[in-house]
């Protein structure tokens, strides 16, 4: 691999964003988190990625049903009962036709401009108390190549407000839409730009973590800028624990334990 562990990988300012962006992240660093990440049983990795492999080839994301939104929780979606009461059946045909014009197994970074714009639209989805965190980790689910997580945290890494992915209103004169248009716009453009960071990153964690070979690079990269906003001194709070960058690398937890187990009936 020609690409220099110390080499940056991720730089908001010279993306072209400002503000409190998320400070330069190395490759170097972005291994340490990632293996943290990876080897934590509580994290995202677990109940999140690994959940979702075996779940998405049982076929359950071929549909949407009045449950589907729960899958959010699994990121920390906090989706409570009224929001599924309004995830009318209007709306769920309004999100499936969303999620369908997107090609399942596309990837971000390879999409045209009216591609991306389809993503942009699948992010958009919302209605009063589901808007970009809930949306996009549930969309995330049926479009993992395409779809990045919009929370709290990836708003912030971008400079913008925490609820920059769910406030109607203006901010850095942009509303909602653009502000979503430009991050994932970003998000594709920094990709395709990157591959040699990204495949060096990837090499440096497979062999502890062989599953993140199966892992979108939208996905891995998702997981390196939650993980280095959340070790900002500013985000830690009482009783979190040890900084992403500075856990232990745990036991791998194989994809095989989080598979589905069937029910047979007789025999």
């Amino acid at each position: 691999m020609d690409a220099d562990l110390s080499e940056m990988l991720i730089d908001l300012a010279a993306a072209g964003f400002d503000g409190d962006v998320l400070a330069p992240v190395s490759v170097t660093d972005a291994t340490r988190r990632v293996l943290a990440f990876c080897t934590e049983p509580r994290s995202g990795w677990a109940t999140y990625h690994l959940a979702a492999r075996g779940t998405r080839a049982s076929g359950l994301f071929d549909q949407v049903t009045t449950w589907s939104l729960f899958y959010a929780n699994a990121l920390a979606g906090r989706v409570d009962i009224k929001d599924v009461a309004d995830f009318s059946l209007e709306r769920r045909r309004d999100f499936a036709a969303r999620v369908a014009a997107v090609p399942e197994g596309a990837d971000l970074h390879t999409m045209d401009d009216g591609g991306v714009a389809q993503v942009v639209n699948l992010c958009h989805f919302g209605y009063p108390g589901v808007w970009g965190p809930k949306t996009t980790k549930m969309a995330a689910l049926y479009r993992p190549r395409a779809v990045p997580v919009l929370d709290g945290h990836v708003a912030e890494v971008f400079g913008f407000k925490r609820e920059g992915f769910s406030d109607k209103s203006r901010q850095y004169g942009l509303d909602r839409r653009e502000r979503i248009d430009k991050v994932v716009r970003a998000l594709a453009t920094w990709i395709r730009i990157h591959r040699a960071e990204i495949a060096a990153l990837r090499e440096a964690v497979t062999p502890t973590v062989p599953e993140i070979l199966d892992l979108p690079d939208l996905q891995l990269i998702d997981i390196v800028l939650w993980t280095s906003q959340d070790d900002k001194p500013a985000k830690r709070r009482p009783g979190q624990g040890d900084r992403w960058i500075d856990r232990p690398v745990r036991q791998h937890v194989p994809a095989d334990e989080l598979r589905p187990v069937p029910i047979t009936i007789g025999g």
